[in-house]
């Protein structure tokens, strides 16, 4: 059985998730929205994952969020 995600680990899969869903077009229209929606889905996947907020997970894919568009063209 895998062990738990720390507070740290669980903040890499969050952002490992947000880009994949970025790169895969899957992303929201908002920041918050994106957030709400990686942070239940590590809930789902690692239900004994550390705890963490909306606020974190936005923090934590801030800069990948602001930089969505400039990855999916590929730096153009």
């Amino acid at each position: 059985m895998a062990s738990p995600l720390g507070h740290k680990k669980a903040l890499q899969a969050v952002e490992v998730e947000a880009y994949r869903q970025i790169m895969s077009g899957a992303a929201p229209a908002t920041l918050t929205e994106f957030a709400r929606q990686l942070l239940d889905r590590i809930r789902s996947t690692h239900p004994d994952a550390a705890p963490l907020t909306v606020t974190e997970v936005e923090r934590q894919i801030s800069e990948t969020w602001h930089r969505r568009h400039e990855m999916i063209r590929g730096g153009d």
